[in-house]
């Protein structure tokens, strides 16, 4: 599928596209999914697809590349403190906050915690956004911080909305893949895991099938409110289904189609533009 899908993509370019980068705007591609449907391990067999298709994507990072948990630490500090000097930046992490507090968290630990995870994504996306020819791949981006917040939320009302603080952020350089599985499905994947990295891992029996049930609602409600608030744009959102029996390669080559379609797109757009 991918040596098809590629020859498709370079030939529907006039020739002297070919030997160079697609002219897009596409900087990050975010999966977004439960737990254990298999995010980490797609974005790496992603980033390999993508990087042997040559010169048509540019260059291909993972986010927070190979970094040590200390180290990555030193590097989330280093990119949060110099742009709470900028005030579109203060607005935002305020905003987080506000909407963090007013739905209603488990505690205030669990509060500030996920404050400070969004706001260092978005110090993230702003430190990276001005390179060029550079795609950037987030297995826990955007959309997964808001999932956290929504999953141990009371399900107040808020003033301010995930959607729009998003849109805040900017998503016209980003296409998420949402890796759309049944629950089982990754709870089962999940608990093969030997670590415990993940709070679904850490719940208690006799809460382990409600907290399932709120995180599997979640993620559909999430998707539903993008596609739904965002339009019709480009490729802004795409649903890559997650089989009991589907492979992470299987995966990760439908995430891939769906990637090109959207820089294929993209670039055709920039062309008109240009033109």
């Amino acid at each position: 599928m991918t040596s098809h899908t590629v020859r498709d993509l370079a030939a529907s370019l006039p020739p002297s596209a070919e030997a160079r980068a697609l002219q897009t705007d596409i900087r990050f591609v975010e999966f977004f999914g439960l737990p254990g449907i298999g995010k980490t391990t797609a974005s790496s067999l992603l980033a390999n697809s993508l990087r042997r298709c040559g010169p048509l994507i540019g260059e291909v990072q993972i986010a927070w590349g190979t970094r040590t948990f200390i180290r990555r630490q030193i590097y989330r500090i280093g990119i949060v403190a110099p742009r709470l000097m900028n005030r579109e930046f203060r607005s935002l992490v305020a905003r987080i906050a506000r909407f963090v507090f007013e739905s209603g968290q488990s505690s205030i630990i669990d509060a500030v915690r996920v404050i400070w995870n969004l706001s260092v994504l978005v110090a993230y996306v702003e430190n990276e956004r001005p390179r060029r020819n550079t795609i950037i791949i987030m297995d826990q981006g955007l959309l997964q911080g808001f999932w956290s917040i929504l999953l141990k939320s009371k399900h107040r009302e808020t003033s301010e909305k995930w959607l729009e603080i998003l849109s805040a952020i900017g998503v016209h350089d980003m296409v998420f893949v949402h890796l759309r599985g049944e629950a089982g499905v990754a709870r089962d994947r999940l608990l093969t895991r030997g670590d415990r990295s993940s709070r679904m891992q850490r719940t208690s029996p006799d809460r382990d099938l409600d907290l399932w049930s709120s995180a599997d609602r979640a993620c559909r409600e999430m998707a539903a409110v993008l596609e739904t608030g965002m339009g019709t744009e480009d490729h802004l959102l795409a649903a890559v289904d997650v089989d009991r029996l589907a492979s992470p390669e299987d995966v990760a080559e439908r995430a891939l189609e769906v990637v090109l379609l959207a820089c294929l797109d993209r670039h055709r757009l920039c062309g008109s533009a240009g033109q």
